[in-house]
């Protein structure tokens, strides 16, 4: 009798509830006839019984309902995962210096025809390119389709040099003396996919300043033909925060398509410094604004720790701990400046765009 209560036992501890109730019914009804039997002749025996027990699919939890894929993300209508793939292994055609300013920038051709935009790491402190592919990163955790897709790629100093055109020779001497190779000879740099034909938008001149100020005002109307882009501006100008960059509003830095109708935020080589509260020239260009994309809003406020976190493969961590911490306390202190205009000048009124 002991060992059929603890089989009772054992059934109980194992199964769930609806298996054990169905175990321990089918147990005492075989029980029930093995006692009966003994009782009618003390010289029977009761017929053997055999409990199959239950398989393993009884006993694992019911599969969780599967989410939905998230959308693709896209650039310029193509697809970032492919733009991506492409940038990490597309065979390279030729080289190309990329001339503007004082970063060493190279232009890639690959052999379908498609190009890309090169930082090698360099003695320049201005440019630290794994800084480009975490303000990618970054931008796509925020919704922002603006930063061109963005990784890190490692290039042999010789095919650089073997691969260089024609019309960039003369850049070779500046090659070998900015860049820096590794002990292999090789350089780990940003690889940028590269958008044909920007033009300097030309936002940041004083003249330019104070008209968006205006309009990006509680107080300034806002004209159907300059909405789309003012939109664009804003979340610009909240992005370059978060990210700390404070290069935008130096020349020539805030660019987009020749009709002056999309923005891309390129050159962000400068951000992410260890600096939590960020740099004064961008919290002073955040503050001219007080009408915001809600879609930003949204994604601010459901940008995790965890998001803010960005690896590539090549290199692994994009950011170090310090820096990390810089940026989620930036970033909360740009929840805090939108939270506080919601407040004082209703939800509506800030969020003006969608």
């Amino acid at each position: 009798m002991y060992g059929r209560v603890r089989f009772v036992q054992v059934v109980r501890k194992l199964a769930s509830p609806l298996v054990s109730a169905a175990a321990l019914i089918l147990l005492l009804t075989a029980l029930l006839g093995a006692s009966s039997s003994s009782l009618g002749s003390s010289l029977s025996i009761a017929p053997s019984v055999v409990v199959e027990p239950p398989t393993r699919s009884f006993f694992l939890p019911p599969a969780p309902l599967q989410e939905a894929p998230a959308p693709s993300q896209t650039f310029l209508g193509m697809d970032d995962e492919l733009l991506l793939d492409r940038l990490r292994y597309a065979e390279i055609r030729s080289v190309h210096f990329s001339k503007g300013g004082s970063s060493l920038v190279l232009r890639i051709e690959f052999s379908d025809g498609s190009r890309a935009a090169f930082k090698p790491q360099q003695i320049n402190p201005q440019s630290v390119p794994r800084k480009e592919a975490a303000a990618y990163q970054l931008a796509r955790k925020l919704g922002i389709a603006a930063v061109p897709p963005t990784v890190m790629r490692a290039i042999s100093r010789q095919e650089l040099l073997d691969k260089l055109d024609a019309q960039s020779q003369w850049i070779r001497a500046r090659l070998l003396r900015e860049a820096i190779f590794d002990d292999d000879g090789r350089t780990v740099g940003s690889m940028m996919y590269w958008v044909p034909s920007l033009a300097d938008l030309h936002l940041d001149s004083d003249a330019a300043v104070r008209a968006w100020t205006t309009a990006l005002s509680q107080q300034g109307p806002l004209s159907d033909d300059r909405s789309e882009l003012l939109a664009q501006l804003s979340t610009l100008l909240a992005f370059d925060v978060i990210q700390n960059n404070s290069d935008r509003f130096s020349g020539g830095n805030i660019l987009g398509s020749r009709d002056g109708r999309t923005m891309f935020f390129i050159d962000n080589a400068f951000g992410f410094q260890n600096d939590p509260r960020g740099h004064l020239r961008a919290l002073g260009y955040l503050q001219r604004c007080q009408k915001f994309s809600r879609r930003l809003w949204t994604s601010l406020q459901l940008l995790s720790d965890e998001d803010l976190v960005f690896h590539d493969p090549v290199t692994g961590p994009l950011l170090s701990a310090d820096e990390v911490a810089a940026l989620r306390s930036r970033r909360d202190r740009v929840v805090r400046y939108l939270t506080q205009l919601i407040h004082s000048h209703g939800e509506a009124a800030v969020l003006a765009f969608r």
